[in-house]
């Protein structure tokens, strides 16, 4: 039974599963819509993402995975699954960064990471 995915690496899978867990919750997060209904195949436009909030969530990515993102990821990778597997394979987030992050979000309150995250995306943009 373990035939499945013999030829995968565990570590990436492992990574991309987890980062599309997070993106699930935080677009249903932000959206208001549960989180059930969200599909990592489906454009996130599907869902009526728009442009600040897909740099909101990108910015929050940012600040949860502790790297620099293009704020356009959503946009050029348009699915959670293509947005994962860009950002465990061209980025290079590891598991074990993720496992450790994944941690640390869940026990975090659920104040003001939106103000965090432009906070942080303006202080990109202005250099300061």
């Amino acid at each position: 039974m373990q035939l499945k995915d013999s030829n995968s690496k565990p570590s990436s899978s492992n990574a991309v599963d987890t980062i599309q867990g997070w993106l699930v919750n935080q677009i249903a997060k932000q959206l208001g819509i549960n989180a059930q209904t969200i599909k990592i195949t489906e454009p996130l436009t599907r869902y009526g993402l728009d442009s600040i909030d897909s740099v909101t969530i990108v910015g929050e990515l940012e600040d949860w995975l502790d790297a620099e993102l293009p704020p356009t990821l959503l946009w050029d990778y348009p699915t959670i699954e293509k947005a994962s597997q860009y950002l465990v394979n061209e980025v290079g987030v590891t598991p074990a960064e993720t496992a450790t992050q994944a941690t640390e979000v869940t026990t975090k309150p659920q104040e003001a990471p939106k103000e965090k995250a432009w906070g942080g995306l303006w202080n990109k943009i202005s250099g300061s």
